[in-house]
């Protein structure tokens, strides 16, 4: 029966495949081809638009699954010439982004095919990027292939389940150095000669499927940092640092080095499995569009997400750990073990941010990372998850054309906020044998989230149908709320916990605790479990009415939470007297959910806000709650509360500057003041950043704050010379996309007109430079210039979709989307959405952006209306 149905599969599929990498075509290909090797050269040199290269690919064939059938092989490049397959010349037929092998020069077993091929390199748009340093104009070459863009740079099988060992040879000038996923092994080899100077070889891979390959190459300095000694690590094999030499001032090197080594054992031996790769180098790039990418043996990043010209604030050293922890947990979830196809997406990504907040937690416990955990992970999934373009964690997805839609905060917010619940659940020990169990079973192989259910199945013995249905299968999540009843005596009449699904239908399995808090100030924990719709709290009944009850004060569980009436009112008056930070935050952030959904006027939790920041020492929670303070200002208050809100928050902000020296909040709170308020002490406080006079003790801007005070001057029309100021000051750095963001933010017409033109274009500027200069093209009180652009940048969301890369269409949407909080806006977005004929995946993106903007107008309405 299984080959009768394996036969009836390939024989639906078209002999002309689709675009894109279609599952079906994948399947087949799956079925048929195994064992596959790369033997890849690039030549590469300085100014070029294009790379030249050539491919030797082996693979064994079972013709018995589809007799007679070509073979597909995925090719988007310029050009591919002198093909032979097994030893016969061959001019190969194109379809879309493929090239047909015929099935006449196929074989049962080995079969090799040798081609030549070009394909462009362009600063963005291109899976083989160049990096230009406009401040001496040397050169950076990377590669950057995910989700499925390797077709595009040469001849390959690109999709996850068909891994492959690759040999890399790089041609390069002799003033470049190289790094790959694995060793360099020689120099020069004997009878090929290097057209450009240098050869550089490359030791063969491990099995890896295509999008973890990878080459970055230029005039880098190379530090290196000494063994790495753990667990798989090659004690030949020291870890290295390529920076570019200008930035080798700036680089921690004695911190970064410590973390990806602690990391790397602390990972071997929480998951009980060696490091897999042997070596380990570390990348940082200019102009990368991610943070972080998680090739193996080689992990690139955005440089500026690991150097700091300044002393970095809290916030940035909690993203640059967090950020190195989840790539490294990426060499084992992801890299070890590989999706079998980007539906499941979260496998790598939600572990990795988990793990990475285990790590963090473990290696550097004063950084309070469960804290962290509330405060920077799981509000964005809540964010989407509450919303009708909400997605299951485990999301269909039948071409990797559209790959780039899975990306996003139910992968990254959700998946490890609902793996945390379940490791609660479990229990640590059996959830990591569990892990363990699932990384052994299938090492350098690919695996769905069926393997991985059944692995801590085995290993909890339990049952998790219920949980994968719900958590993992499901779209949305269960808004959470206790109603209670006071009887005539004071006591509690009945009690329940209730849940809701906020988008489709059902309930969810819940493990969740209360914190009772008492009118005599005592306090005690509560627990209830259960999957139905209604679940009573027996230990309540009866009992004295409570002051307040707290949903999931340790914030291990997933969902809405919104406070009843009662304990939203105690909250609001008594929280700043809570002593317990995690709880003070997960009740503020119930509050902020009770503003979302138009139940709290936002006014009072402004107020409440307010009286938190005046007491907080913590940075990071100071810098947590004025994100929270300034969308309450921004965008659900009315322009004459907000305008006394703002004054409020803005004295407060620079008293707190003023007298408060050596907080470690300085810089955070610049930053929010320079894009919230053009009040005139903010604007001379950015006036004595540009001029580089003197400042509050404890503020120490870096280049980047530099031109964010330029910019803040610039929209408030004074210092239109400011931005060229600071390029004459900063005249032998890169400050190419400094500039590119402070003048985005120019209150004119014509410069809208301008930023628009380029952001059509894709040559130049690096994608990164593009992404990150929405918010400024978008800055604070010049929505009247930015709405015109609202349409157009609707109609290009297609446009954006397959030119660009993953994580940009949302920013593009929610960038153009949110910077608006009226009812004008909301009409032009719903009259689009109501006649565009859309892609799922683009139709929920938007849904997504657009219920930000649905809760501003309704949120804003709703208590402008009781005031």
């Amino acid at each position: 029966m299984f080959g009768l149905a394996l036969l009836c599969l390939v024989s639906l599929i078209p002999q002309d495949p689709v675009p894109g990498i279609d599952r079906a075509l994948a399947r087949d290909r799956a079925a048929r081809v195994r064992d596959v090797e790369y033997d890849l050269r690039f030549q590469l040199g300085a100014g070029e638009q294009h790379v030249r290269g050539s491919v030797w690919l082996r693979f064994q064939l079972d013709r018995d699954r589809a007799p007679g059938a070509p073979l597909v092989l995925d090719f988007a490049g310029d050009e591919l010439t002198e093909v032979r397959v097994n030893g016969r010349e061959t001019a190969l037929r194109a379809v879309a982004n493929h090239v047909l092998l015929p099935a006449d020069l196929l074989q049962p077993g080995a079969n090799d095919v040798h081609a030549r091929f070009r394909s462009p390199v362009a600063p963005t748009g291109t899976p083989l990027t160049v990096y230009r340093d406009p401040a001496d104009g040397r050169e950076y070459c990377y590669t950057l292939v995910v989700p499925a863009d390797a077709h595009r740079l040469y001849p390959c099988f690109d999709q996850p389940d068909l891994r492959a060992r690759f040999r890399v040879e790089l041609d390069l000038p002799p003033e470049w150095v190289a790094v790959a996923n694995t060793p360099r092994i020689a120099t020069r080899a004997e009878g090929r000669p290097a057209a450009n100077g240098t050869l550089w070889q490359f030791d063969q891979t491990r099995p890896l499927p295509t999008y973890l390959m990878a080459f970055a190459c230029g005039p880098f300095e190379v530090v290196d940092t000494g063994p790495v000694q753990a667990p798989g690590v090659d004690p030949t094999q020291p870890l290295r640092l390529f920076v570019r030499g200008s930035q080798l001032r700036h680089l921690d090197r004695e911190r970064l080095a410590t973390m990806h080594k602690q990391g790397l054992r602390w990972l071997a031996q929480r998951f009980g499995v060696d490091y897999p790769f042997g070596k380990l180098d570390v990348v940082l790039l200019p102009g990368f569009p991610y943070g972080g990418m998680e090739h193996a043996g080689a992990i690139f990043y955005r440089e500026t997400a690991l150097l700091f010209d300044h002393p970095p604030t809290a916030s940035e050293l909690v993203r640059r750990s967090t950020l190195v922890y989840h790539e490294l947990s990426h060499q084992w979830f992801g890299n070890l073990v590989t999706m079998r196809w980007f539906d499941d997406l979260w496998l790598k990504e939600g572990f990795a941010t988990f793990v990475a907040h285990q790590a963090l937690a473990e290696l550097e416990p004063e950084q309070r990372s469960w804290l962290r955990f509330l405060q920077r992970v799981k509000p964005r999934a809540y964010e989407v998850d509450a919303t009708p373009g909400t997605t299951p964690v485990f999301q269909e997805l039948q071409n990797l054309a559209d790959a780039k839609s899975a990306y996003g905060a139910i992968v990254y917010n959700k998946a490890p906020a609902v793996l945390r619940q379940l490791h609660e659940q479990l229990g640590a020990e059996v959830f990591r044998q569990g892990l363990k169990r699932f990384l052994e079973t299938h090492a350098f192989g690919a695996a769905d989230w069926r393997d991985l259910a059944r692995a801590l199945e085995a290993a909890a013995r339990t049952d998790l149908g219920r949980w994968s249905e719900r958590w993992l299968l499901a779209p949305s999540m269960p808004q959470v709320r206790i109603e209670w009843r006071r009887a005539d005596d004071g006591t509690v009449a009945e009690a329940a916990v209730v849940q809701r699904a906020l988008g489709g239908d059902g309930t969810w399995p819940l493990d969740l605790e209360l914190l009772v808090f008492a009118a005599d100030g005592t306090r005690r924990t509560l627990s209830v479990s259960g999957d139905a719709e209604r679940l009573p709290i027996d230990a309540l009944a009866g009992g004295p009415a409570p002051a307040a009850v707290l949903l999931n004060p340790r914030d291990v569980a997933y969902g809405q939470f919104v406070p009843d009436p009662t304990s939203r009112a105690w909250f609001a008056q008594h929280l700043p007297d809570e002593p317990d930070p995690l709880v003070r935050a997960v009740a503020a952030q119930a509050l902020f959910e009770a503003v979302r959904e138009a139940e709290l006027d936002p006014a009072v939790f402004v107020d409440l806000a307010l009286r938190l920041l005046a007491g907080e020492r913590d940075a990071e929670t100071h810098g947590w709650l004025l994100d929270a303070l300034g969308t309450c200002v921004r965008r659900y208050l009315d322009p004459a509360r907000a305008a006394t809100a703002g004054a409020t928050t803005t004295a407060l902000l620079l008293r707190q500057l003023r007298d408060e020296a050596g907080s470690g909040r300085e810089l955070g709170t610049f930053r929010f003041l320079a894009r919230a308020s053009a009040a005139p002490d903010v604007l001379a406080l950015c006036r004595a950043v540009v001029d580089g006079d003197a400042l509050p003790q404890g503020l120490v801007p870096g280049k980047q704050d530099c031109f964010l005070a330029a910019a803040a001057l610039l929209a408030a029309g004074q210092g239109r010379d400011d931005v060229e100021r600071l390029q004459q000051r900063f005249a032998n750095e890169d400050v190419g996309k400094d500039v590119f963001l402070a003048r985005a933010a120019t209150p004119t017409a014509d410069a809208k007109a301008d930023y628009w033109r380029q952001y059509l274009q894709l040559d130049t500027p690096p994608e990164q430079w593009t992404q990150d200069s929405l918010a400024w093209f978008h800055w604070p009180g010049q929505q009247e210039l930015t709405l015109p652009y609202l349409q157009p940048a609707l109609e290009r969301v297609d446009w954006v979709k397959q030119n660009r890369r993953i994580f940009f269409m949302p920013a593009w949407l929610d960038a153009f989307v949110n910077a608006h909080s009226t009812p004008a806006a909301l009409a032009i977005v719903d009259a689009f959405a109501a006649k565009a004929e859309l892609s799922t995946d683009v139709r929920q993106k938007l849904l997504q952006s657009r219920d930000g903007l649905e809760r501003a107008v309704r949120v804003r309405s709703t208590f402008s209306e009781r005031k």
